[in-house]
């Protein structure tokens, strides 16, 4: 496996992890380069007696393909440094499409054998995030500040990676057109940086966050008017009295217990209250073509993020709101391009297991619920 190594490769993880889901997503990483021969070394001080290629994973979102620490270590490693460039969003030789994937690490292992020949320089502003030294190279690596600035880079074969936006962070403007105009309290549930809340901040207004992570909950602190530092169930039945709309953006599918969740805001919503839920779809068509493929593959975030401890679709959605005295008012979905083979596909497996086609399309399930009785 090392067969182009005088040496064992080296990666290094500097940057330490702030919160659990992206400390567990490094050992995962650090797992996968483990099994393929390469020795892990963590924190901010640098390797030492680094003889053989060094890999340096400078961005803790990054999602490296499954089998990259083993295309890596069979590299034939050409001179001087190698560069892999940010591809989210990206297309061409430095990236991919969206339209066309890889949308789960199953088609990231498609696209890895498919474009195992193919090489290209860099087209795009080179990136730091994750960059690799070639066997003698390491040195240089390691004297320099970084981020460095060397600018010889190539790509190397079937070398792919996503690069994730912290789900945290996501800025929800989907969301924003169902928060009632007349809601005079707002409820963030799962609040994260808060940018979501802070936006529908107005006079007369209350935006209250509830987030169990310390570190987002002072993030948070700082744009909405109060932040409870809890889970759900607790954060609810600590603001008491009848709510006018409480959000969980992305939220249930990490809890526990999500119908304790879904309860707790039944009994907090008033008369006239609102509750909006956004959730992944686990019946997406490209999780259901890579089940169908035998892979379940968890990744750093998305649909298959290994911290969702519930998986939800439309139906089973609506079926379990309703259980908990919440009834469906309103549903929309958020859509993917996806390739028409993929959309086909996806109407033939639906229609033959009796089911609607637009099931398997949407990526995303938003909902709008009010209180029953």
């Amino acid at each position: 496996m090392l067969a182009h190594f005088t040496a064992q490769p080296v990666l290094w993880l500097r940057m330490p992890p702030a919160r659990a889901v992206v400390a567990a997503h490094l050992r995962h990483v650090a797992g996968t380069f483990r099994a393929a021969g390469w020795r892990v070394v963590e924190g901010e001080a640098p390797p030492i007696d680094v003889a053989g290629a060094l890999a340096v994973l400078e961005d803790p979102w990054c999602q490296p393909l499954p089998a990259m620490a083993e295309h890596l270590a069979r590299a034939k490693a050409p001179a001087g440094r190698w560069r892999l460039p940010k591809v989210n969003g990206l297309s061409g030789p430095q990236g991919w499409a969206l339209k066309a994937g890889p949308y789960t690490p199953f088609d990231y292992g498609k696209l890895a054998v498919s474009g195992a020949s193919r090489r290209g320089q860099l087209l795009e502003r080179p990136w730091w995030g994750f960059a690799v030294a070639a066997p003698g190279e390491a040195a240089g690596l390691l004297t320099e500040a970084w981020p460095p600035t060397d600018s010889s880079a190539c790509l190397v074969a079937s070398a792919h990676l996503y690069r994730y936006d912290d789900p945290a962070g996501h800025r929800r403007h989907e969301l924003e057109p169902l928060i009632p105009d007349s809601a005079r309290t707002v409820v963030d549930v799962g609040c994260g940086h808060g940018f979501l809340g802070e936006r529908l901040r107005r006079p007369g207004r209350l935006v209250v966050g509830i987030e169990p992570d310390w570190y987002l909950a002072r993030q948070a602190a700082r744009r909405l008017d109060l932040v409870l530092p809890s889970t759900a169930e607790v954060g609810l039945a600590a603001l008491k009295g009848d709510l006018d709309c409480i959000v969980f953006a992305d939220v249930l599918e990490h809890t526990t217990d999500a119908a304790a969740a879904l309860t707790a805001t039944a009994n907090s919503l008033g008369p006239e209250g609102r509750l909006i839920v956004s959730v992944p779809n686990s019946a997406w068509a490209p999780m259901v073509r890579a089940l169908a493929a035998g892979r379940w593959d968890t990744t750093l975030a998305g649909t298959q993020a290994r911290d969702h401890f519930t998986a939800f679709t439309r139906l089973s959605f609506v079926d379990l709101a309703a259980q908990c005295g919440l009834r469906v008012e309103q549903t929309s979905s958020l859509d993917a391009p996806l390739p028409w083979r993929l959309r086909f596909w996806a109407w033939w497996a639906a229609r033959t297991a009796g089911g609607d086609p637009r099931d398997l399309l949407a990526t995303q399930w938003i909902f709008s619920l009010a209180r029953n009785g």
